[in-house]
């Protein structure tokens, strides 16, 4: 990831270099020394549009990666927060944290020697940690990790939890990563590097909700503070693009955009075999709606693009999402400069995500995320990868007995923010940050938390949805939503969200429904090539596999191609042996030679 690298007592310097060398991904990439002495090295790498922020005070240096949207006086605000680090003022930091609009990591360097690292409340770059050979290493890299600790003599080995999670839920939980040793920094986190010790500065929480504005109010109010983001968003580039899909999120993304200033368009990515057509046209329309430019770009899977995504996300994002990479690849190329929006967030706050069955004990509460979010039945986790199954269901326990709330329900809440946005979800913008910067407006702290306090009645059945997305842009409703084919204010939304919903409550039953409508578990036909070629033959599979589970899901055809391109993920990533010498542009040319047929649609 283009970012922030901090060593502290140092490794040999030469490993160091190898290391940040490698994660100049492309030619346009370069690196930069901030600190360079006997005891650390804080280095970034990334292109010239990608925003890290250097700042000099009397006694720190003070190193921003990303934004802080909204406001003029950076310099100041950065300032103030060093000062609140270096004194310790967690309360004050905390409070700073929580009035702050952004994603961002700030590396404070003192001239005492210390080093510290802060993120932003969400935790919206995802930052590992690891100790190797004594040295303490905090970077946007997971890659730079793998091959210090190759120099070391210090082979990382697997968490098979974290790969039993990853089956599982499609990201580990918590702060665990695939390998021993290393961790994702938490939400609103200080790490002290010297010293090797995190700190919790700030914990979103999410007990009863705010019932004192009616329905109608709270849209809004809402409505309101989401144009307020966009705005705010919109104030750091003088160009933005809208990831516009068929759904809702991206829609009301692009609405709240058209109350910004700077210039605004739409791009939609199509898939090469036509696969997503309709949902193509549904964005057209929205455009059209909204009188905002759009532009259609054709995106397919390639090898070059796959290869690169093991190099860059090092299994943390799942290798199906290459199409992904061709689309934000393709815009940067257009767009350099401009900033990415998508719509990621709108599902965990302006719609419901209450557990749809009662649930009073945390024994509920774990049933209840693995009745509706579990890919993988865990049975069969415990086949394919070698972990115990009651240490998966406890490791699931745990993340509930962590979470601050006093109810039920709003641990419940907080698992699904928690775990799905900094494990998963913020995992597939940050590989679109390798190209162009991406963001979404649904992460503005007052918008977030107000969105998440709103009644749960309130959001049911989408209708909270409809009046924000109302307020916001009018026009935007009458297009069909599609994922039900009419729009969201018509009487058959309606209907067809009421059985969606009754189904919903019934996991199971729903499961039975889509396999019969042809969405159910089943590929249909044969493996996707690359989990092919990488389970062709079992004694190369890495101990923890079980060969003839792997084998399995790769050719039974009883496994939905998700499903195995979650194994082709744990499968590559530990198969990876990171290259010797310098790898820069060792993917960037292969990937625009394999999508030569792929061409943007006028």
């Amino acid at each position: 990831m283009p970012g922030v690298t901090v060593a502290h007592d140092r490794l040999d310097d030469d490993a160091v270099e190898d290391a940040l060398r490698s994660v100049r991904f492309d030619d346009r990439y370069t690196r930069e020394n901030v600190v360079d002495d006997d005891d650390r090295v804080v280095a970034y790498t990334g292109y010239d549009e990608y925003p890290v922020r250097v700042i000099e005070t009397d006694s720190h240096t003070v190193v921003l990666e990303g934004h802080l949207y909204g406001t003029d006086e950076v310099e100041g605000e950065l300032t103030a927060a060093a000062e609140l680090v270096e004194e310790g003022r967690l309360d004050e930091l905390s409070e700073w944290l929580a009035g702050r609009d952004g994603d961002f990591l700030v590396v404070v360097v003192g001239d005492d020697g210390s080093t510290r690292v802060m993120n932003d409340m969400f935790g919206r770059l995802p930052t590992y940690r690891a100790t190797i050979g004594g040295t303490t290493v905090v970077t946007r890299e997971l890659k730079v990790i793998r091959k210090l600790a190759r120099s070391a003599g210090e082979e990382l080995e697997p968490n098979t939890l974290a790969l039993g999670q990853f089956l599982w839920f499609g990201h580990p939980l918590g702060t665990r990563t695939l390998f021993e040793g290393v961790e994702q920094l938490p939400p609103g986190s200080l790490i002290d590097v010297g010293a090797d010790t995190v700190e919790s500065v700030h914990e979103y929480r999410f007990d009863d909700g705010d019932r004192s504005r009616s329905l109608e109010e709270n849209a809004e109010h809402l409505a309101d503070q989401f144009i307020q983001s966009c705005r705010n968003r919109a104030s750091v580039t003088e160009e933005t693009v809208v990831s516009l899909s068929g759904g809702l999120d991206s829609r009301a993304s692009i609405a709240g955009y058209t109350h910004a200033d700077g210039t605004l368009l739409a791009a939609t990515s199509a898939r090469k075999d036509g696969g997503n057509d309709g949902e193509v046209d549904i964005a057209r329309q929205v455009a059209n709606a909204l009188d905002v430019p759009w532009e259609l770009y054709v995106a397919e899977r390639t090898d070059g693009y796959r290869e690169w995504l093991l190099e860059t996300k090092q299994g943390m994002n799942s290798l199906s999402q290459t199409l992904g990479l061709d689309f934000a690849d393709q815009v940067a190329a257009d767009h350099p400069g401009a900033m990415f929006v998508t719509g990621d967030g709108g599902d965990k706050t302006v719609k419901n995500i209450m557990p749809s069955k009662p649930v009073e004990s945390v024994d509920d509460l774990v049933d209840a995320v693995i009745d509706r979010m579990a890919l993988f039945d865990v049975e069969e986790v415990t086949e394919i990868v070698d972990v115990d199954a009651d240490a998966l269901v406890e490791s699931v326990r745990e993340r509930f007995e962590a979470y601050p709330e006093s109810t039920v329900e709003g641990r419940y809440v907080h698992f699904v923010v928690r775990e799905q946005g900094p494990n998963w979800s913020f995992h597939g913008e940050d590989r679109t940050r390798y190209y162009v910067w991406s963001t979404t407006p649904f992460y503005y702290p007052p918008f977030f938390m107000d969105a998440m306090a709103c009644p749960p009645n309130q959001k049911q059945g989408t209708e909270l949805y409809r009046l924000f997305l109302d307020e916001l842009a009018p026009a935007a409703t009458d297009v069909d939503y599609f994922d039900f084919g009419t729009p969201i204010d018509s009487l058959e939304y309606r209907v067809k969200r009421a059985g969606y919903d009754w189904l919903s409550d019934r996991p199971f039953l729903k499961r039975r429904v889509l396999g019969l409508l042809g969405e159910g578990s089943s590929s249909g036909g044969s493996p996707p090539t690359p989990l092919a070629e990488e389970t062709g033959i079992p004694s190369t599979l890495a101990d923890c596999f079980s060969g003839e589970a792997v084998q399995r899901v790769t050719w039974s055809g009883a496994y939905s191609t998700p499903q195995q391109y979650l194994l082709l993920t744990l499968v590559s990533t530990l198969n990876w042996v990171p290259e010797d010498g310098d790898v820069e542009m060792a993917y960037a040319d292969d990937n625009r030679a394999d999508r030569s047929s792929v061409s943007k649609r006028p």
